[in-house]
């Protein structure tokens, strides 16, 4: 398990599959997460979210540290080891939402992907009317890399996708000035 100052990054469990599911079928989660059609996710769809985190090259149950409550969820999948290429994904339930703990989060993988996993970039989407998210992917370090425009229909209309990334030696000038 890893700890930042407020959270819990605890291994995947069986256990949790019906606080995955409960969070993926949060219709704010949902509306934000995905582009798929929003819709009610049943039994099966734990099949899919078991996939997801046992396929991770990092996935954890992010919990409370406090309480132990269950909040969320952090991946990093990494699909091309030659290019130590990452992608990164969260998800927090909506109550947890502008509290900071997805910015923590976020810190915490970003320096985990590039000081333990050997990454050389660590890359993420996101829907360009979430600004809550790439709020705390700036503070991170991301920068912004691009933008599919209309791509998404979403909250009944199209919405552009950003592409935001960091790379290691970004990280690294971002460490060199926090502890100068």
């Amino acid at each position: 398990m890893f700890t930042t100052d407020r959270l819990l990054l605890c291994p995947y469990t069986e256990a949790d599959l019906d606080d995955l599911l409960m969070l993926w079928n949060d219709p704010l989660v949902q509306r934000l997460a995905t582009t798929g059609e929003l819709a009610p996710r049943g039994p099966q769809f734990k099949k899919y979210l078991r996939t997801q985190m046992e396929c991770a090259t990092f996935g954890a149950i992010i919990r409370l540290k406090e309480t132990g409550e269950f909040i969320g969820q952090i991946v990093v999948h990494v699909l091309e080891r030659m290019n130590r290429d990452g992608t990164y994904g969260i998800c927090l339930l909506p109550k947890f939402w502008n509290h900071g703990y997805g910015t923590e989060a976020t810190m915490f993988m970003v320096e985990h992907s590039f000081r333990w996993i050997g990454l050389q970039r660590l890359s993420l989407s996101v829907f360009a009317s979430n600004g809550r998210a790439i709020a705390a992917y700036e503070k991170a370090g991301f920068m912004m890399e691009g933008r599919k425009r209309a791509s998404a229909w979403t909250n009944n209309r199209w919405e552009d996708v950003l592409f935001m990334g960091i790379l290691r030696d970004e990280w690294i000038e971002k460490l060199s000035i926090l502890y100068q």
